[in-house]
């Protein structure tokens, strides 16, 4: 046994999660700057077989196709191959390995000298709280049964499971039947500091969505007719849609666009969003995660969100808003007026936010967790 953690990450497709500044490249990062990490060894599929694999799930609808090339096995066991191929290839000295996700598998199906390695993996999500997230009767039973077993057979191999939520924390040990010791809530680390919101002004009574696509899915109309009922009751009250122009012209609605935040600018005018906001509100119907959320506690805003998913474990469980019935707009309206309404309540609320980005949400936390269960392995 050693106390020192030298572990080598696994990523597919690296470059595209570090031009996004994904969770995974953030957690990476961190990770290598701690000393814990030596090298991150990423994969990708080759074009020419991705394409394959694509054609091969093919279907008129757009959402179907996307479900089935989601869980399609034979793309996991693509990835299985090249992932062992990038972990062959490390020559750095690594004595634990940390895997993001689960649709690959490396396991005992590493050949020596890897296979005496304790494997190590991190989500935001698994299949069966993506399944619950998608329409009735979508998918084939077969292939449901096929992407359930490949990830347990996954799981399996695995010396721990760290999570981004306690939500899906419970779904592992609920879904996959895995000893309650065998998964790890690790959490999630703000991309900006908890910002000094003491002159905060919370009268803008300005509403701020985020959404780079999937606009029906991530509560955008709900929110857009919640809002038209908010704006008969109170004209002052206006919305803001980052991530992408919705094409949305009609009294009281900006649409930015969407922002790089990789660009300094980019990054100026995201930010400036959030400083000028008063609530945040993504009404989402699923939710891996909502790091947004947390962005946006980050900037003390109060939030609205559905009770679905991690939803009201990042609100509610931080008095930090609250969640509503997906679709129903009624409610969601209700719950806007409410909180615009009174200066107070944002404040407090948002400053619950504050509270638990810098008590919890931080990635020193997030390694710390992961280092500490790792070493009880090397």
């Amino acid at each position: 046994m050693t106390d020192s953690v030298k572990l080598l990450g696994v990523m597919q497709g690296l470059a595209f999660q570090e031009r996004k500044g994904s969770a995974f490249y953030c957690l990476f990062n961190e990770l290598m700057a701690s000393g814990c990490m030596n090298e991150v060894a990423g994969f990708e599929i080759p074009t020419v077989l991705r394409k394959a694999l694509l054609l091969s799930n093919f279907s008129l609808s757009k959402e179907l196709w996307k479900v089935k090339d989601q869980l399609d096995v034979n793309r996991y066991g693509l990835a299985s191959w090249f992932a062992r191929k990038a972990v062959s290839e490390s020559r750095s000295d690594f004595n634990s390995i940390l895997q993001i996700g689960s649709d690959y598998r490396l396991g005992r199906s590493i050949k020596s000298p890897f296979s005496d390695v304790p494997i190590f993996s991190f989500h935001d999500n698994n299949f069966s709280s993506f399944f619950r997230s998608l329409s009735p009767g979508l998918i084939s039973n077969k292939r449901k049964v096929n992407a359930y077993n490949f990830e347990k057979a996954v799981y399996g191999e695995l010396c721990s499971i760290f999570t981004m939520s306690n939500t899906l924390r419970d779904s592992f040990v609920k879904d996959f039947g895995l000893p309650e010791d065998k998964v790890i809530y690790a959490g999630f680390g703000s991309p900006f500091v908890a910002q000094d919101v003491s002159d905060k002004d919370y009268s803008t009574k300005n509403i701020l969505f985020v959404a780079s696509h999937s606009f029906e899915s991530k509560g955008g109309k709900d929110l857009l007719g919640a809002f038209r009922i908010v704006r008969r009751a109170n004209p002052d009250v206006t919305l803001t849609l980052v991530g992408r122009d919705w094409g949305i012209d009609e009294p009281g609605v900006k649409c930015i666009g969407f922002l790089d935040k990789r660009k300094d600018e980019d990054l100026r005018k995201y930010r400036e969003c959030f400083g000028l906001a008063s609530l945040f509100v993504l009404p989402s119907h699923r939710e891996a995660f909502g790091e947004v959320f947390i962005e946006a506690m980050s900037f003390g805003l109060p939030c609205i969100g559905s009770n679905a998913g991690v939803m009201p474990e990042l609100i509610e469980g931080n008095n930090a808003g609250f969640v509503v019935k997906p679709g129903d707009q009624d409610e969601l309206a209700e719950v806007i007026l409410d909180l615009i309404n009174s200066e107070n309540d944002l404040r407090t609320l948002g400053c619950n936010g504050l509270n638990a980005v810098d008590s919890e949400y931080q990635w020193s936390t997030v390694t710390s967790r992961i280092s500490s269960q790792v070493r009880k392995f090397i």
